[in-house]
């Protein structure tokens, strides 16, 4: 068909930026997360699924399984049971919890898109204008002014190399945007079974191998989930060991020593367990001690973790409480 001016023009989804000068806003890459939990069970739900998926194993008929008439204690031990795979886990699979994840880096993005059981929907960078998007900045180089000055520089120099090629409209901004640095921030929504969260927090809270950011998301993803679902503070642990650090750290192999993993950092104490030497590792610290050029007292990540793991343990305790169970 030909072209027909008199039509009148859609309204397009998006705004369209051009010939706006670029600004940029910059935030603690920390501080700039944000966690919210968009749709999970009611506690009554999670607990009447296992309790249907657990009973039907030994039921001569359906009609015995009424969880209606159980006392909540024995609902909750069983799913309990469940969660500590010492009954089917299959109830799991059934309980889906919808996060969105604000204030991501790029670079956060392709860790939480590895997690292939996850169902994702994203804010675009194909066709939609970013010469306005807020960029973020980790601590250990906002405490670093001779390379702040820099990378915030660049930012702004790629920004407005962007909106330049965009504003052209000779370059698609689907090509322009591959000038565009990995600290811009985009949120995603994300979906899980319950199952596959706690895989996901499992492997994110990590700080031996994961990135600060993942481990503030694991922490707020898990607490999250502990206001829907009390009896996930019995499954969560964030004091135990980081098991694949500590056993790809160092391995004998013929007549050398090899590593399997990384090996950025010295272990954190409670992955000091074993003998190594100080090259051994990338850098010879832990993660908290890079904290850039003029960095001085406690660590952004530091004061954050503290504050979500009393917040974690309240929960456990509120649990334990109401079902007066011991540690």
């Amino acid at each position: 068909m030909p072209q027909n001016n008199s039509l009148d023009p859609i309204v397009l989804p998006m705004d369209l930026k051009f010939d706006l000068p670029p600004s940029t806003k910059f935030l603690n890459n920390l501080k700039a997360l944000k966690i919210e939990l968009i749709d999970a069970p009611a506690t009554d739900q999670a607990r009447n699924v296992a309790w249907h998926y657990v009973k039907a194993t030994w039921a001569d008929d359906p009609s015995e399984i009424n969880p209606g008439i159980a006392d909540e204690s024995l609902k909750s031990k069983n799913l309990l049971d469940v969660l500590q795979f010492r009954a089917l886990p299959t109830p799991m699979e059934c309980l889906g919890f919808t996060f969105r994840l604000s204030g991501l880096s790029f670079q956060e993005v392709t860790h939480i898109i590895r997690h292939r059981a996850g169902s994702f929907a994203a804010q675009c960078t194909g066709d939609r204008d970013l010469r306005c998007d807020p960029a973020v900045i980790p601590e250990s180089i906002e405490n670093s002014p001779e390379f702040l000055e820099r990378y915030a520089s660049l930012v702004k120099e790629s920004k407005q190399l962007y909106a330049d090629m965009t504003d052209s409209k000779t370059v698609s901004m689907m090509d322009a945007r591959m000038i565009l640095p990995k600290c811009m921030t985009s949120f995603y929504y994300m979906r899980l079974n319950l199952k596959d969260l706690i895989g996901f927090v499992k492997q994110r809270q990590d700080a031996q191998i994961q990135p600060a950011a993942d481990n503030i998301l694991a922490a707020r993803m898990a607490i999250e989930a502990c206001k829907a679902i009390p009896e996930l503070t019995q499954v969560f642990n964030f004091d135990k060991p980081d098991f694949h650090y500590i056993n790809t750290f160092r391995i004998k192999e013929g007549d050398k020593w090899i590593s399997r993993g990384t090996n950025l950092y010295q272990p954190e104490p409670k992955n000091d367990t074993f003998d190594y030497h100080e090259e051994d590792t990338i850098y010879p610290c832990r993660r908290e001690d890079l904290n850039g050029t003029h960095g001085t007292g406690e660590k952004i990540f530091t004061t954050m973790w503290r504050d979500l793991m009393n917040e974690f343990q309240d929960l456990k305790l509120d649990y334990n409480n109401d079902f007066r169970r011991t540690e």
